[in-house]
Parts: structure tokens; C-alpha cells; sequence
């Protein structure tokens, strides 16, 4: 349900631009009165989330930049580039103190006077430029970057889904731990009565109904303490949806995902995260993309082409007779050219140098690969050991609630009789009490631990 849960989410980030979003408040169905609760369920809280949350909407965000990327990679790497200029004018004039006489000597002008002209030029061309392989490796590295980008979408998706996992699951935690202290507060009015009645039956002492009071009071106040344990994680559930409405929210009940992790191995999990997991592909893409760039510093010694064509119309005449001359009054000329440099010697160690750290950019991020592997399966065989560690604690600490409870029903009993004084009575309630705290924190504690396997795996597990 959460890999297909995932599947539609990611779908839903990449349906449409910026400005056709879903609105966020759009996806929870407000009421008329802002005081009645906004009850949501986990796939409700992961939904609102999706459209919601901050950091996921900047990445998708920034994804929508692909598609105009690509087509103005294409459109400037195919088609050549443009140029129009029109009533491009000027006026020179020139004095000319020196002539040839007809031997081609130079002499002194004896008719030197000042020349004026004017010129207007309209002119339209076309140029492009290819070098080596630069369109194909322009074309992977604008891949590369678009990949970078969705992966970033996928990574944000996967944080943000299990923080409000964690959250949602702590907050039902923290209500959990409030509903046992309510039931405390009840078992402590319990014992208050059994206590009053024995001292009327003159079996018990003032102290007991005293103490009785007291333990009822220090409950009272261990739930206010939980009751606001309890409103500090919906305040965070609220940040990490993104949740902006002020009115009071409920959590519907979830079954926790208990089970015996036995059937998880860890190399293929492993295996599984090799595939999924939007860290260690993005640390791939990194990796390929210094790859490509150092494939572009070794194609710069490749010949250059530049060809280029330009038609245009040139009016020059004596004086201001061509100055803003329309185009439709001069003849029209066209020229045609092609170039081939090679850049051998341009700068020829710069470019070594540059292709020498390129060369060292690269090996570091294979290492920094490496180095993303290794964390990630320590992450994920140590999440596991986590797992199955948790496990055991919650056999453990459900078989010590059943010896707790019988402990705690033959006290009662043994105080009722005369038997136990009312301080053993408050050990065993209190051994009860934590006992039943304690079954509620390892539960949650396996849960907490399956979602750190699950966020270092990148998918679900269940």
C-alpha cells in the first residue's frame, strides 16, 4: 500500500506546472465552524503533505524548470544562431593632405579638402558552431541535470513521507501514554476508595487514605505532563504537513505495523536499495556527470566549425544622402563562409590544468560514491539489527505487563486482607505502571526503528 501510495504521489509532484498545483488547503474538506477538529487518518496526513510540506514543493518546483531546459538546449544546439540589424548608419568625412604623383611618389595635395560620406547597412545572418562531440555531451549533461532533479523530488517525497510517518505514529504514541495515565487516574480513585472504606472499617490507618490521596494527585498531574507531551507532537505533525488551518486536529487510530522482521535479509534489502534509494542514485548521477564533463575538457583540443551565412544591404553615398536609407533602395548582397580552427595551442596548459582537475573531480566522486555505499549498508544492516533488537524488547516487555498485572491483583488483594501494607501496595502499582508505560514506548520504539530501515532503504519493507 505505501510503494503504490508513493507511486501516485511522485505521479501527482510531476502533473502539471507550478500554477496548476492543487492547492493544499484544497485536499482537506474545511467545515463551516473553524472550532469543530480536522480528523485525518495516515494516508490523509501523507497526502496533505505531498502538496503541502515546504522542502517538497521547492523541489518540485524546481523540477518543472526540465522541460524548458531541454527545449532551449535543443533549439540553441540544432538550429543556428540569428542575427538582424537594420539602419545600422554612420557619417564619416576625411581629410586627405598627401597624394601620389605619377610615379607613385608621395606628395603634398594641392586640392585638400574634407570628404563626407554616409553610409546604412540592413543585414540578417545565420552562424553556427559545432565542435567534436559538444552537441551529444550537451545533450547528456542537460539529461544528467534533469535526472539530478526528479531524483531530488523522490528524495524530498521519501523525507518528507517518513517524518510524518514518525510524527503521526509519536503523536499516537504520546496519546497512547495519555489514555494509560487516564486509566492510572482511575485505578488510583480505586485504591483511594478500598483505603477510605478500611479506614471506616478501622483497619487502616489515616496515613493509608492519605497516601492513597496523594498517589491520585501525582497521577492527575503525570497526565496533565502527557496530555501536553501529547499537543507538542501535533504541533509537529502540523509543521511537517505543512498544515496551515487553526482548527484543532485529531489522528484516527492506526494498527501498528508489529511484526516478527525474521524474514528480512539484509543483502537483499540492500539489493533493494541499490535500486531505490534517491541518495544513492543521485550520488550516481554525480558521479556520471563528472564523467561527462571530463569528456568535455578532452574534446577541447577537437577542430572547430563555424559556418555562417549574411545578407545585406549596404547604401553609401556623399554627405547625409544615406544616412537611415530604407533598405528597399540598395541592391542586395549575400556571403557564405566556413571556418575550421583547431585550438591546440589556445591556452594549451590551461587547459591541461583543467582537465587535470576535472580528472581528480571525478575520482573523488567515485569515492564519495563508495564512500555513499558503505554508510548505506551499515545504515541498513544496523536499522535491521535495531529491528529485530526491538522486537525481542517487545516480547519481553508483553510478557512482563501479564506478570505485572497478576503482581498488582494479588497486592490489591493481600492490602484488602491485611495482609500487605499500603506502601507495598504502591510498589507494585507503581512496577504496573511503568511496566505498562514501558509495553506502549517499545512498541512505538519498533515502529520508529522499521521506519529508519525503511527511509535508509528508500522504500517499504513490509
Amino acid at each position: 500500500m505505501k510503494a503504490l501510495l508513493c507511486a501516485l504521489l511522485v505521479a501527482g509532484a510531476f502533473a502539471g506546472p507550478v500554477t496548476g498545483q492543487e492547492r493544499p488547503e484544497d485536499r482537506v474538506p474545511s467545515r463551516a465552524d473553524p472550532t469543530d477538529p480536522l480528523t485525518l487518518t495516515l494516508d490523509e496526513a501523507l497526502d496533505y503533505a505531498a502538496g503541502a510540506n515546504p522542502t517538497l514543493r521547492q523541489a518540485t518546483n524546481t523540477a518543472t524548470l526540465n522541460a524548458a531546459e531541454s527545449r532551449s538546449l535543443w533549439f540553441t544546439q540544432l538550429l543556428p544562431s540569428a542575427s538582424l540589424t537594420l539602419f545600422e548608419t554612420g557619417f564619416t568625412g576625411n581629410l586627405r593632405r598627401r597624394a601620389l604623383d605619377n610615379f607613385g611618389n608621395p606628395i603634398p595635395n594641392p586640392g585638400a579638402e574634407w570628404n563626407y560620406f554616409s553610409s546604412t547597412s540592413h543585414r540578417f545572418g545565420l552562424n553556427w558552431t559545432l565542435q567534436g562531440p559538444s552537441l551529444l555531451q550537451a545533450h547528456r549533461t542537460q539529461g544528467l541535470t534533469n535526472r539530478d532533479r526528479e531524483l531530488a523530488v523522490r528524495g524530498a517525497l521519501s523525507d518528507v513521507q517518513a517524518e510524518v510517518q514518525r510524527l503521526y505514529m509519536d503523536a499516537l504514541e504520546q496519546r497512547a501514554l495519555m489514555q494509560a495515565e487516564e486509566a492510572l487516574i482511575e485505578a488510583r480513585r480505586i485504591d483511594l476508595d478500598v483505603a477510605q472504606r478500611l479506614f471506616q472499617l478501622a483497619l487502616r490507618t489515616r496515613v493509608d487514605v492519605l497516601s492513597a490521596e496523594l498517589q491520585l494527585e501525582q497521577q492527575r498531574l503525570a497526565h496533565q505532563q502527557q496530555e501536553s507531551a501529547y499537543q507538542r507532537a501535533l504541533l509537529a505533525l502540523r509543521t511537517a504537513m505543512g498544515l496551515s488551518e487553526a482548527r484543532p486536529l485529531e489522528l484516527e487510530d492506526e494498527p501498528l505495523p508489529l511484526f516478527d522482521p525474521v524474514g528480512l535479509n539484509a543483502d537483499v534489502l540492500l539489493a533493494r536499495a541499490s535500486e531505490v534509494n534517491p541518495g544513492l542514485l543521485r550520488s550516481d548521477v554525480a558521479m556520471r556527470s563528472s564523467e561527462v564533463a571530463l569528456a568535455r575538457r578532452r574534446a577541447d583540443w577537437w577542430p572547430q566549425i563555424d559556418l555562417g551565412m549574411s545578407v545585406f544591404k549596404v547604401a553609401y553615398e556623399p554627405f547625409g544622402e544615406a544616412l537611415f536609407e530604407p533598405p528597399g533602395t540598395s541592391e542586395l548582397e549575400s556571403q557564405f563562409y566556413v571556418q575550421l580552427s583547431f585550438p591546440i595551442l589556445n591556452g594549451y596548459f590551461q587547459s591541461q590544468v583543467e582537465r587535470d582537475r576535472a580528472a581528480v573531480e571525478l575520482q573523488n566522486d567515485r569515492e564519495l560514491d563508495r564512500q555513499a555505499r558503505l554508510e548505506l549498508e551499515e545504515a541498513i544492516r544496523g536499522a535491521l539489527l535495531d529491528l529485530e533488537n526491538e522486537w525481542a524488547s517487545l516480547q519481553l516487555s508483553e510478557r512482563s505487563l501479564v506478570i505485572a498485572e497478576e503482581a498488582l491483583r494479588l497486592a490489591r488483594e493481600e492490602y484488602r486482607l491485611g495482609t500487605r501494607t499500603f506502601s507495598d501496595l504502591r510498589d507494585s502499582f507503581q512496577q504496573e505502571a511503568d511496566t505498562r508505560r514501558g509495553v506502549i514506548t517499545t512498541r512505538h520504539r519498533f515502529v520508529d526503528a522499521l521506519l529508519t530501515l525503511e527511509a535508509a532503504v528508500g522504500a517499504p519493507v513490509r
